[in-house]
């Protein structure tokens, strides 16, 4: 099967890979299909490509309307970036004679990512204007609901777009994002009417900023984003770049003069011309808006002293990230500078960094400074990635996305697979599937004021007590309503409740300096009547102790007096509490990784599913439009040849 034909079968051939945790393994090529094919899937609402998506635990499509959390609050950036690879792709599989079915597909998709773009502009209702990005629908959006942090800035569409409800408060980031993506789509992948819709949309983006004296105004009318920022009048900076870029792009596209007049301007009042050198601090963001306009700059200007400027100013950012395996940086800079020096070491390190890419883009706990096998710059796969799209943050960081550690657990003594269990935050779970599934597990404190601080589970599975920062609770009814117990206040914040095997009708309210005890006959009495007594019955003694460690679990089998290290199966070899409840023989331990569980006795575990990094126990996914903005650009400029996408990682 030669290569053109695998990327046209491969979603169907390589779906079985996607979560596989070997799946970087992949041939360069087969990966790009599915991950592809998951930003189809995950991240696509009408083309528009929204980076951080909850992900359904039972499998389900991603909610792309306004009920749903997608991240949308720089989706028009990473639109144009994924654009921008897109573009590529589509040039290169047209110069390199692949099927007409493929080329149409690539352009055609290239073209759906545009319209997605474009229509962040159609949405608002006023030419230029751009919406950071929209969703399906009407109502409250996630971050009006509070689930991110409250924007007020968000409107339903205009005309034919009162369907769609966008985000706004753009920034000069959004215009340069997606100025260069329109660019390399002008001239890489627009034909016919959709080069004349790109020519439009470059013009009205550019021109709103060079009509309004630098400054993108705001749907109200009032406010306003500098596009240059702070500046001392004469110094190039980063964002300046961007502005520079900005005007010659859409001169190249329109031929307007006023462009021109704006490209001149700026290159003149900050000595762009004759520059010599060019130093910046270290940003990964800024640095992925300048590399990719320089790009387009270096295949739009023709004045040999402006190109020996840009020249300088991408060898500074160079300077800055030539030891970071960034590959997109790295494949800009080589396919400018074909005599650099560290040519061979970049571009191993950037190969390296698609070479260890994974499918499963699922945001995983990570820990590698654990590890004394890796040092930054890490494989993909083992770094902490950044929270939206990978090249605006880097593979330097060996830590992150770790989930909230498991403060407390709980099985019931009429059936062990039910299991409750709450966080650090105090936030409440009950799986019914014995932690089998990411999909069994669910949130079940919505009645409750306060976060959970100690917990217990009754005879009965309906039957959950819960010591939370203002009181009491219990529910009768496997956490679908809660009642407040009335016991005294005296003796502090509350700390534990107890349940004791055997002891029918008891259950103990433990105070930080006082214990109650609650006896009744029937339910409908439960929690009225309390006695205050000296202390709770301890668990029963067991010869087998656990305790958490900094590199797993330790555990004794004589009472404490020695101690074994137990890691076997922990994805991240470190707990940092343990349990041993009553009604069970199993051993849980909260991990950076999320819940795991021993059947045997604390001697190997396995993944409990219940991984809490975000809102509750969601799961989200980055998507894989990072890795197709820099393969495509290896495939175009010959820097990935047909044989290292073919040949997977040993």
């Amino acid at each position: 099967m030669n290569r053109h034909t695998l990327m046209l079968t491969g979603a169907c051939l390589l779906s079985v890979f996607l979560y596989a945790d070997d799946s970087w393994k992949l041939p360069l090529e087969e990966k790009e299909v599915v991950l592809e094919q998951n930003n189809v899937e995950r991240h696509n609402i009408l083309g528009l490509y929204p980076s951080q998506v909850d992900v359904p635990l039972d499998g389900g499509p991603v909610d792309i309307s306004t009920l749903g959390n997608c991240n949308i609050a720089h989706a028009v950036c990473w639109t144009a970036n994924y654009l921008a690879g897109a573009s590529y792709r589509y040039a290169f599989l047209k110069r390199s004679g692949a099927p007409e079915e493929m080329v149409a597909k690539a352009r055609a998709r290239a073209d759906e990512l545009f319209e997605g773009i474009y229509r962040c502009q159609l949405v608002t209702g006023v030419r230029g204007l751009q919406a950071r990005g929209y969703a399906l629908g009407h109502g409250e959006s996630y971050e009006e609901r509070g689930i991110e942090a409250l924007n007020d800035s968000w409107q339903q569409g205009a005309d034919e777009y009162k369907d769609l409800r966008w985000r706004g408060d753009p920034s000069h980031h959004n215009y340069s994002d997606v100025t260069a993506g329109l660019g390399h789509y002008y001239d890489l992948a627009a034909e016919g009417a959709q080069k004349d819709r790109c020519r439009e949309a470059i013009d009205a983006l550019v021109g709103y900023w060079v009509d309004n004296d630098f400054k993108i105004m705001h749907i109200d009318g009032k406010k306003y984003t500098p596009i240059l920022g702070f500046h001392d009048g004469k110094t190039l900076n980063t964002r300046i770049m961007m502005a520079i870029a900005g005007a010659k792009t859409a001169h190249h596209a329109t031929g307007d003069p006023k462009y021109q007049a704006m490209y001149e301007r700026l290159i003149t009042q900050f000595g762009v011309r004759g520059l010599k050198t060019f130093t910046t601090e270290k940003d990964f963001d800024d640095a992925e808006h300048v590399f990719c306009h320089l790009e387009n700059l270096f295949r739009m200007e023709t004045d040999p002293e402006l190109l020996a400027a840009y020249r300088v100013v991408l060898d500074g950012l160079w300077a800055n990230h030539k030891d970071d395996a960034q590959t997109l940086f790295t494949y800009i800079y080589m396919s400018l500078t074909p005599d650099a020096p560290d040519r061979d070491k970049a571009l191993r390190e950037g190969l390296y960094s698609l070479q260890t890419w994974p499918t499963d883009m699922i945001f995983q706990p990570t820990m590698s400074s654990l590890r004394p096998d890796l040092k930054p710059p890490y494989p993909t796969y083992a770094a902490a990635w950044d929270n939206e799209y990978i090249w605006k943050g880097n593979l330097l960081n060996p830590d992150g996305w770790l989930s909230r550690i498991i403060a407390g657990v709980a099985v019931p003594r009429e059936d062990p697979v039910v299991i409750y269990a709450f966080d650090t935050r105090g936030d409440l779970y009950q799986s019914r599937d014995g932690a089998a599934t990411a999909a069994g597990w669910r949130p079940i404190d919505q009645g409750l004021n306060t976060p959970v601080r100690a917990l217990a589970s009754g005879p009965k599975v309906r039957m959950i007590y819960a010591a939370c920062e203002d009181g009491f609770y219990a529910s009768m009814t496997g956490g679908y309503q809660w009642q407040r117990l009335e016991v005294p206040e005296a003796g502090g914040k509350p700390v534990g409740v107890r349940i004791v095997p055997g002891e029918k009708n008891t259950l103990y309210a433990i105070r930080e300096k006082a214990v109650y005890l609650n006896q009744f006959n029937r339910e409908r009495n439960f929690g009225k009547t309390w006695e205050k007594v000296s202390e709770a019955p301890a668990p029963a003694a067991s010869a087998l102790q656990f305790k958490p460690d900094a590199s797993g679990v330790l555990k004794s089998a004589d009472g404490g007096n020695a101690w074994e290290l137990k890691s076997e199966g922990l994805r991240i070899p470190r707990a940092d509490s343990v349990f041993t409840p009553e009604n069970t023989d199993w051993v849980f331990a909260g991990t950076p990784a999320g819940l795991y569980i021993s059947k045997d006795g604390g001697e190997t575990w396995e993944d409990g599913h219940l991984v809490l990094q975000f809102v509750k126990n969601v799961r989200r996914d980055l998507g894989g439009a990072a890795y197709i903005d820099a393969y495509w650009r290896g495939r175009y400029y010959g820097i990935i040849t047909d044989e290292m996408a073919e040949t997977p990682m040993p």
